[in-house]
């Protein structure tokens, strides 16, 4: 199966295709549950323009992609398919190559087809990380402070990042979280120093931590809603090269996004409608 190259194309949205289940899951969540990807919608951050800032998007059905360049209320600057029409893959953003631009991939089984262009195309990087069947969460992230994100899986509370988008093993394994870990996995760069590292976040409960290693949260707070009211979004709102949170509500129509500049307890600094 390969990812077909395809311009930008025009489709009708509605809130409806990405409504979460209310079902919680009862470990952390794999890429079927239909907590984290109901019909196929699912919620995406990144810096589609270069401009230091992540901005929100969403991946529907079919391979469709919906990306904005600000954080504010108004349509996508980018619509485009990539990845077949009843595509099974599961969506992931990252900058692969160091150039300083989020762009998007698939994540089919074990099989990571990246690619290098906000649009329809083919894959630039294919490569295999994880099993054929591999039903983990995929994370990814700049593990080693190089301006790259490489993949990474979540097995309930084990945690395997890879430093290259090329196949082989975990560089870095360990295990953050409880056995049967009901929280959502999470990536950011919560304290500014270049690596993103792991979080988890339950029943609105925040628990981060500053390096890829066994340990307890260095940072734990609340901020929205437990799932399934909020959803958890992570990026650098702001520019000032720190993650933090962010919830998106599908509750209201359009969606709501809430979004945090401070890794603490508090109110969200900017909320905007998108979809």
């Amino acid at each position: 199966m390969g990812i077909p190259r395809l311009g930008v194309v025009a489709i009708g949205t509605t809130a409806a295709l990405l409504l979460f289940s209310i079902t919680p899951a009862t470990a952390t969540p794999n890429r079927d549950d239909p907590g984290i990807q109901s019909s196929n919608g699912l919620t995406l951050t990144g810096d589609w323009d270069g401009d230091g800032i992540d901005t929100p998007g969403f991946y529907i059905g079919g391979g469709i992609w919906l990306l904005r360049n600000s954080n504010t209320s108004g349509d996508p600057e980018f619509v485009f398919q990539y990845g077949d029409d009843d595509e099974q893959g599961f969506p992931v953003v990252g900058d692969w190559n160091g150039d300083g631009v989020d762009t998007v991939g698939l994540v089919r089984g074990g099989d990571w087809f990246l690619s290098n262009f906000v649009g329809g195309g083919v894959a630039d990087v294919v490569f295999t990380y994880g099993d054929p069947d591999e039903q983990g969460f995929p994370v990814t992230g700049d593990w080693n402070e190089d301006g790259v994100d490489t993949p990474g899986l979540v097995r309930d509370n084990r945690w395997f990042l890879r430093e290259s988008n090329t196949s082989g093993g975990a560089n870095v394994v360990f295990t953050y979280g409880d056995q049967n870990e009901v929280g959502v996995p999470i990536v950011g760069d919560w304290n500014g120093n270049g690596s993103d590292t792991p979080g988890l976040v339950r029943d609105g409960v925040w628990l981060l931590r500053n390096s890829n290693s066994e340990g307890p949260a260095n940072l734990a707070f609340g901020y929205g809603n437990p799932f399934p009211a909020h959803w958890p979004v992570t990026g650098d709102w702001d520019g000032n090269e720190t993650d933090t949170p962010g919830v998106v509500d599908f509750s209201q129509d359009p969606i709501l996004w809430t979004l945090r500049f401070t890794n603490n307890t508090g109110v969200g600094d900017l909320a905007f409608s998108y979809f």
